[in-house]
């Protein structure tokens, strides 16, 4: 739909500069009343410095002209005193009247007359009549001097040739000289009034230009005032449309804040009539916590350019938000007041303080989150030095809350959080801080408290948070993990509390979980050792520290070594040869877990294609390496088995892989993914074992859904089976239950013969331990398979190292 269906004019050039409707018009009405006025003042300036000048410069002429009737009896006279005898200057006359004649006919200086006037410069003559007038004068003036000068000389005149075309002169030279002087006089006389009388033409036309300039420039100045007011009006309409229209408030106020206007702006906002709000009722729609901002307005003009004015209006049952800008014209008689132009900013004032909440608290469960509880930490230790409080931080981890989100989804597992969020908020006091650090941990900050409180807080957090939620049609159980540290001397950081806290949260979970452990120095010196630990393990993997030993399973019935299991070492420059129990729970916890099983992996795969290239293998030969759950969930097991197997060309069927019992436990989408490898790495022909079997939780279920050659049967059960009926009824009804479901079962930790008999009379089918080997070096492990196989029952231990 375009703008003009719509009513609204198209967004063109000239809509643009309608914008902006007293720019425009205003400037062009002013700058074209100021030409008119400049165009008429300068003509009639003009026309009368015109008038003036061509009336001295006529007068001037005028002038000229009758001096020369005074110059031709002059030169009569000096004539006949010369005739006489007496002292005269015909000649020089002569000369003046001929050069004052040419001036006055083609412009120039007309020479001065002794005792006269001076030298006077005038314009050439204008005008047919003029000229012809000035013409017929020089003539005369020609022919007044060629008579003149024959009648000085005695010389008859008769003769003369006259050059005027006078007719009828009289012979006597005398008279003739008179009749010429008389003429000359008398020619003139006339042109001296036919200047005058075209000199006073020209004023006349002159002074009726003048009316008729003054007359069309008080018309013009009448109607430029009329175009003048119209514009003022417009404008004025114009700017009282904009106020009226407009959403800014504009409010003039006193020094004592009382009203003197206010826009409709204003009154539409607070619901009542300018004549209410104008005095002192302006006053009693601001905010009482307000009114003190507008009361010292005077005094914030101190400075160049005071700050924006931010204060409250009532608008019917609410307030408004407005930020006014704040302008001093208690000077200006027109003003006589402070202007306040505002903005209702209140939704900004919302959004804004919408933006900080979300930016200082968890979007999900609406706890602080991670910035505003170390703040508020920050706030609570400066708080505790000065008042000599105790300041106590618990953090709290949820157990097993990831297999809740796995296999339930993420929607349920942010349900369970706000229900444990609303939960913690139960517990603790109201000026305790509740804060959401990030996934399933939980941070609270107790203030003014003691170590026992703090012992009671996390007891409940405990209690609390193993209570069952039902959600979506079922019971969730989850736990928390909890560690408490309590800033019981000055000085500790906020840093230093929660690192401390986070450290005794993972000593409680170490410690079995669903409980709470309270920091003490002891905690954190083997937190630091194990990351010590972790970082000597990383470097350890890029030196190439670690190495693989073997020990050898033998089949209990004949006594051969049917194959071994790979078990890791680490040679450390530090700490010597390292057994696994000492670093593989450390690495663990890291991402080095996966690249020590990929070693792992790799090392066995190209050690068991050596012994099978040096035909030391028998047909039935299977090397066992260990995956941790790690390796599982990560994804690729498949592709790394397969990596391995291809770089040192083995045959699937000579390699086993073992896992936990604890690792078959998860149930997520990971887990099923790699079950899922683990089948297609089985129907290849790799073999799968339980490893460490009984000591887990995982489900009699999982063997029937999961690849699964051979049941291990943990040490703990073999120990003392000679003497404990009980580790015999266990280890008997594993090796039962193996055979039951077409396994394997392979018995660990070996070491005395009574325990090879028991083993043999429940029917195990293998068995390791240190009564055939200890795990070896791989070339001890190629001399004992290049050696033909002993009687393991009778004769001494195979040879090998702890």
């Amino acid at each position: 739909m375009t703008a003009s269906r719509l009513g609204r004019p198209p967004i063109t050039g000239g809509w643009r500069r309608g914008r902006q409707p007293f720019t425009g018009q205003g400037r062009r009405a002013v700058a074209f009343i100021l030409a008119v006025f400049a165009v008429t003042s300068v003509a009639a300036v003009g026309l009368s410095a015109l008038a003036t000048v061509r009336a001295q410069h006529r007068a001037v002429v005028i002038e000229v002209a009758a001096r020369q009737r005074t110059l031709a009896e002059r030169y009569m006279n000096d004539v006949l005193l010369t005739r006489d005898g007496q002292r005269a200057d015909p000649k020089g006359t002569a000369r003046l009247l001929q050069l004052s004649g040419q001036a006055l006919l083609d412009g120039g200086t007309a020479p001065g007359v002794d005792g006269d006037d001076d030298r006077t410069t005038v314009a050439a003559a204008q005008g047919a009549t003029v000229r012809r007038q000035l013409q017929q004068a020089l003539h005369l003036i020609e022919d007044l001097i060629a008579t003149g000068e024959a009648f000085g000389r005695h010389q008859p005149t008769a003769g003369l040739k006259l050059t005027a075309g006078e007719h009828s002169l009289p012979a006597d030279p005398e008279t003739r000289l008179r009749v010429l002087a008389t003429l000359t006089s008398n020619v003139s006389l006339n042109a001296a009034r036919t200047i005058a009388a075209n000199a006073d033409r020209q004023l006349a036309m002159l002074v009726r230009l003048q009316v008729l300039l003054g007359a069309l420039g008080l018309l013009g100045s009448l109607l430029l005032a009329w175009l003048l007011v119209a514009a003022t009006r417009r404008q004025s309409a114009h700017f009282r449309s904009l106020v009226h229209a407009s959403n800014d408030l504009v409010v003039i106020l006193t020094e004592q804040a009382h009203c003197l206007y206010t826009s409709p702006s204003v009154t539409r906002m607070v619901g009542r009539d300018a004549p209410n709000l104008i005095g002192p009722g302006f006053r009693g729609q601001v905010h009482a916590d307000d009114i003190s901002k507008l009361l010292t307005l005077a005094s914030s003009f101190d400075c160049d350019e005071p700050p924006p004015l931010r204060f409250r209006l009532r608008a019917g049952v609410g307030w408004r938000e407005l930020e006014a800008t704040v302008t001093d014209l208690r000077q200006d008689r027109h003003v006589q007041g402070i202007v306040l132009n505002g903005r209702d900013v209140t939704e900004r004032v919302a959004l804004e303080e919408q933006l900080h909440h979300q930016a200082f608290h968890d979007s999900l469960t609406g706890l602080a989150n991670r910035a505003l509880f170390r703040d508020r930490l920050d706030h609570a230790l400066a708080r505790a030095a000065r008042g000599g409080h105790t300041v106590a931080v618990l953090i709290a981890d949820l157990d097993e809350f990831k297999q809740v989100n796995d296999t339930l989804g993420h929607d349920l597992g942010d349900r369970l959080l706000a229900t444990v969020a609303d939960r913690l908020a139960i517990i603790t006091r109201s000026g305790d801080t509740v804060a959401r650090l990030g996934g399933d941990e939980f941070a609270i900050i107790l203030e003014d408290t003691d170590e026992g409180l703090a012992r009671a807080v996390a007891e409940r957090i405990v209690t609390e948070t193993a209570v069952p939620v039902r959600l979506a049609s079922r019971e969730l159980v989850v736990g928390a993990s909890v560690g408490v540290a309590v800033a019981d001397h000055p000085g500790t950081s906020g840093e230093d509390l929660i690192r401390h806290a986070d450290v005794a949260m993972y000593a409680a979970k170490h410690g079995g979980r669903n409980r709470f452990e309270m920091f003490h120095p002891e905690l954190a010196r083997h937190a630091g050792e194990l990351l010590g630990l972790q970082h000597e393990i990383h470097v350890g993997l890029q030196k190439g520290e670690f190495v693989m030993y073997y020990q050898p399973e033998v089949d209990l019935a004949g006594g051969a070594i049917l194959g071994v299991e790979a078990l890791m070492r680490w040679a450390s420059p530090t700490r010597g040869l390292v057994g696994p129990l000492a670093f593989i729970p450390a690495a663990e916890s890291t991402a080095a877990i996966v690249a020590l099983g990929e070693f792992a992996l790799f090392s066995a795969c190209a050690q068991t294609a050596q012994w099978q290239d040096q035909g030391l293998l028998p047909d039935v030969f299977t090397t066992w390496v260990n995956v941790s759950a790690k390796q599982l969930t990560a994804g690729g097991i498949r592709r790394t088995v397969e990596a391995a197997l291809t770089a040192a060309g083995l045959p699937p069927t000579r390699l086993g892989v073992e896992l936990t019992e604890t690792s078959l436990v998860a149930d997520n989408a990971g887990f099923e993914n790699a079950c899922h490898e683990l089948e297609e790495l089985h129907q290849m022909g790799i073999r799968i074992a339980i490893d460490d079997f009984g000591t887990g939780f995982s489900s009699l279920s999982h063997l029937t859904r999961f690849p699964v050659d051979a049941l291990k049967v943990d040490r703990s059960f073999v120990s003392g089976i000679e003497h404990h009926s009980k580790n015999a009824v266990i280890a008997a009804n594993i090796i039962t239950l193996a055979h039951a479901l077409g396994l394997a079962a392979i018995a660990e930790g070996i070491e005395t013969p009574e325990q090879l008999a028991e083993l043999q009379n429940l029917h195990c089918d293998m068995a390791q331990g240190f009564l055939f080997a200890r795990p070896t070096p791989a070339h001890e492990v190629t001399a004992l398979l290049a050696t033909p196989t002993p009687n393991p029952f009778g004769f001494p231990h195979l040879i090998g190292v702890p």
